[in-house]
């Protein structure tokens, strides 16, 4: 199987301040075309290798929406009537190309914040912010050396799941790290799908959760029309790659969906079911 690896359109990425909602308004009012016209784009762009951020995040355990806002200086964090403020500018992860919101943990109990990427290349120290939704603290700052970005938090809320960047000369190229929340480190050995390479390549398009987060599957889409799922462990950190016989050039709109038992995993695309596959155990 081919290697893989996640980025974001880099043409995208100049949109990273604003909020989700404006760039909703762009591709609707471009199309598709033009969208999957800045995919195509990115690998001449080289701005960055993230999906980017957005404004807010709503928790499917608890309903509580999250928001942020920056003057530069200071970050206010917004959960429902409550508000906290940080040094410096953070924002929420995406976790798709597609701009879905990431970030949460799966029970809702954190939220993990991300200085935004608008630098080319690759940054030499990245920083992430592990904060309490039940408080609004820091429970923990993360820094890291080198380029690294919010991919998922674990079921048991145990490790916090990054995707790092090595390679200058070729940005899409990424390997999927563990951070042990509880002892405060990167745990060394990368998170690699059985016979699979260390370094993996594609862009993120969709994204569907198990309902208690034990299972993340993200969708992902490679410039030659090829597709594959990504399904993470989260408790395990336990990878397995998922190659699918769909291909397309027009992935934008594609989804993921569980079926009600979780065993069968459905890929949708312009309201019909493109493929199906069974889930890993």
């Amino acid at each position: 199987m081919p290697s893989r690896a996640t980025r974001a359109p880099s043409a995208w990425r100049r949109d990273l301040p604003r909020p989700i909602g404006r760039i909703v308004c762009v591709v609707r009012a471009f199309g598709i075309a033009v969208v999957l016209a800045l995919a195509l784009a990115a690998s001449a762009a080289a701005v960055g290798p993230w999906p980017g951020t957005v404004s807010s995040v709503t928790s499917s355990a608890t309903g509580v929406r999250y928001s942020v806002t920056s003057d530069g200086a200071r970050t206010e964090l917004v959960a429902g009537a409550r508000k906290a403020t940080f040094r410096g500018t953070w924002a929420i992860p995406a976790v798709t190309s597609t701009q879905l919101p990431g970030g949460l943990s799966p029970d809702g109990k954190l939220l993990v914040l991300v200085r935004p990427d608008d630098q080319q290349g690759l940054r030499s120290e990245s920083r992430l912010l592990v904060v309490s939704t039940k408080t609004l603290r820091v429970t923990r700052a993360v820094t890291l050396p080198g380029q690294f970005g919010f991919d998922a938090v674990s079921a048991n809320d145990r490790v916090l799941y990054v995707i790092e960047h090595r390679n200058r000369a070729e940005l899409n190229e990424y390997v999927v790290r563990a951070y042990d929340l509880a002892r405060g480190a990167l745990v060394a050995k990368p998170v690699v799908a059985e016979g699979e390479d260390v370094t993996m390549r594609g862009y993120p398009v969709a994204r569907v959760s198990t309902t208690r987060g034990t299972w993340v599957y993200t969708l992902y889409w490679r410039s030659d029309g090829t597709t594959f799922v990504h399904a993470l462990a989260t408790t395990q950190r336990r990878a397995v790659c998922l190659d699918l016989k769909w291909t397309s050039q027009n992935v934008w709109n594609a989804r993921l969906q569980l079926s009600r038992d979780g065993k069968t995993l459905q890929v949708r695309s312009g309201g019909s079911v493109v493929e199906s596959v069974a889930t890993p155990v």
